[in-house]
This record gives C-alpha cells, structure tokens and sequence, in this order.
C-alpha cells in the first residue's frame, strides 16, 4: 500500500478513544479490519480480541505433528482517565488511567465517555499565569488538583449527564509532519503494534499456503494498568512461542543523555528486546534474519522484567519462549506520541520474513 493509505488506517486507529478497561469502539473498529481475513474470531471477558489466523481444524492425534502455534501480541488500550468526584459548581475532578503526565494535562481537550452512551467535551483548566504565586510558577500542578470544566454552571446539571467512574480520554488529531515522514498522535502506544498485526494478517493472507505455523493476533486490553489482557488471553491460548509488538523510547531529542539509556532514535529501524524476560534462541533468529534481509535494527537492552506484555507471556503456563520487539517513539505517554512510517514498515517486513521459516524446528532443536 502506498503512505496515503497506511495514513488513513494510522489516522482511523489513533484517533478512536478508548483507554484501558473501556475498549470496545477500538476492539469493534479492529475486529472489522481483520475479519474476513481469520478464521476464527474471540473475545473475552477483559475485553482482548483473539484472532486465529491459519488454523488447523483437524488437529491430529500424533503430539509431534500438532500445529505450532505462534502468538502476535500488541495491546491496543490507551492511557487515560476516570471521573472520580463532581463538585457542586460543577467542576469535575479525576484520576489516571494508566501512566498519565499530569505536567501536560493542563490546557488539553478531553471527551469525557458518559455512562449515558453520549460524548462529553471539556478542558482541564489551571490557574491563569497572572493569578499563580511565584511559588506556584516554579512546580507542575498534581493531577488533583486539576479539574474539567464541561462549561456548566453547577454540580447537578453536570450529573444529568455524567458520573462518578466515567471514562475520559484525550483529544488530538493524527497528523503527518511535512514530508510525509514522520507522524504524530495521541496513541502510537500501542496502536502502532496494532497496525503491524493488522498489516500482517492483510499481507499473509495472499501467501498462506507458505505458512508453516498456526498464527494468534492478540489484541491485548488493558496492558496500560498492569499487562491484564495478555496474562489472561494467553493462558486461554497456550501457544507455543510468542513475539510482543511495542513501541520503545526514542532517545535523540534535547535533554536526554544516551549514555543513560540507550541507543535509539526515529528511523533506526526495529528495536529488537535482549534480556532475561526475552528467549536467546527467538532473539537471535530475529536478529539473523534481520541481517539477512538488510532490515535497519538496534539492541534494545532488557535488564529486568519488561514494561509491557512479554512479561506477562514468557510467565504463562509453564514458560512460553518470548521476544519483543518496538518501533523507536518519541514523547511516549503525550498527546503528541511521533513515530516515523518507514519503521513500522521495516517491522512488517521483518516478521512477514521470520514468520515463513521453519519455527518448529528451530526453536525446539536441541
């Protein structure tokens, strides 16, 4: 596909609103991506959208001839927020859902996604400049004590249409930068993951009969609140291995030091994870198949447990081989997330690649 069309999706994908535990408008848009190209669709009671992809109906009794079965993973919640009390002038005060930056919150637009089904704008407003103390100007504000005005005049007429525990989200447009490079939105995190798998089904579909492995997309929920979703769908599925699809820190703009995190920048291509969460032997593979293909990649170093998925699918059951692998990102957990097009396409490339080879003899090789 060409940039125009990959936007439209990237634009579509990015600019739904739903944050962890209120998923179904971006679960219901995916689903209806994806499928007429799987075999089988499910959903579960956290919400994620296992999609079966390949599948082998007949599966024979023989242990050494059952399928093989690969899990995608890419969570596709946002971070957000949550109405937590309605005062009686009306201002509505909240909490996080997820990682927010309250640093940047004041001065935004939210949708605030009431019970009612109805969409609710407001502003989180902060003291004008000219009313702060000089003590108040040298420190951010913390997130309670900020408020949304939705533009009433008194707590209950603001309760005739929203309530204690309604979801909130930001808004913002995706929109590309000059020269069609590099893009910016709320929810690169992790929707970027999601238009790689949504990418992959498109692309595998044409050639299936290559496939040597059963294929499961997870569309993980709630990630942003403690990796939630993929603990559970990956039990459910109990695949074989598992790759996780992430976007990871980009550290080549003002004020970061690389020497105290590590290399990476827009355009460096896949960040392939190397640590204890993750499998030497899939690593390695991902990393020799990179080479081969002249695939542009960097080592992003794991020390501990990730921050994301993998954590929770490398623990399942009794042990799954996992790896993760990221799309360089600036600004993580903003508004203006920004990634640049031609890594999301070396991604895509290079699982499309790995996902061809002989899996099952490989990776159980002794």
């Amino acid at each position: 596909m060409s940039f125009e069309e990959d936007f439209t999706l990237l634009k579509k994908l990015t600019e739904i609103q739903s944050c962890s535990g209120n998923e179904t408008k971006i679960r219901e848009f995916i689903r209806q991506m994806v499928q007429n190209k799987c075999d089988k669709i499910e959903t579960d009671y956290l919400g994620n959208l296992i999609c079966y992809f390949n599948k082998i109906r007949n599966i024979p009794t023989n242990a050494e001839k059952k399928p093989f079965k690969v899990l995608l993973d890419a969570h596709m919640d946002e971070i957000g927020l949550i109405v937590r009390i309605i005062d009686k002038n009306g201002f509505i005060r909240f909490g996080n859902v997820g990682g927010q930056n309250p640093r940047i919150l004041p001065g935004q637009k939210v949708t605030i996604h009431s019970s009612s089904g109805e969409n609710i704008i407001g502003i989180i407003g902060e003291k004008a400049i000219h009313l702060l103390e000089k003590q108040e100007r040298e420190k951010a504000s913390k997130i309670d004590e900020l408020f949304i005005d939705i533009g009433m005049d008194n707590g209950e007429e603001v309760k005739k249409y929203i309530s204690v525990g309604d979801y909130i989200t930001l808004e913002q447009e995706c929109t590309a930068f000059k020269g069609k490079k590099r893009i910016f939105s709320k929810a690169f995190d992790d929707r970027a993951g999601c238009f790689i798998l949504i990418k992959l089904i498109d692309d595998l579909f044409a050639i299936k009969e290559k496939l040597k492995v059963e294929l499961i997309f997870q569309f993980a929920a709630q990630e942003e609140i403690g990796v939630r979703g993929a603990t559970v769908g990956t039990y459910h599925t109990n695949p074989e291995m598992g790759i996780v699809l992430e976007v990871t820190h980009a550290i080549d703009y003002p004020g970061l030091n690389n020497n105290k995190f590590y290399e990476c920048g827009l355009g460096a291509g896949v960040a392939i994870a190397v640590g204890p969460n993750l499998y030497p032997r899939l690593t390695k593979l991902l990393i020799e198949t990179a080479k081969e293909e002249e695939i542009p990649f960097i080592l992003k170093p794991e020390p501990r447990t990730t921050a994301n998925d993998a954590r929770a699918i490398q623990i399942t059951r009794a042990g799954i081989p996992c790896a993760c692998i990221s799309v360089p990102l600036r600004y993580m957990h903003t508004n203006i997330e920004t990634i640049e097009y031609q890594d999301l396409i070396y991604t895509i490339k290079l699982l499309k690649v790995f996902l061809l080879k002989n899996l099952k003899e490989i990776l159980l090789k002794k």
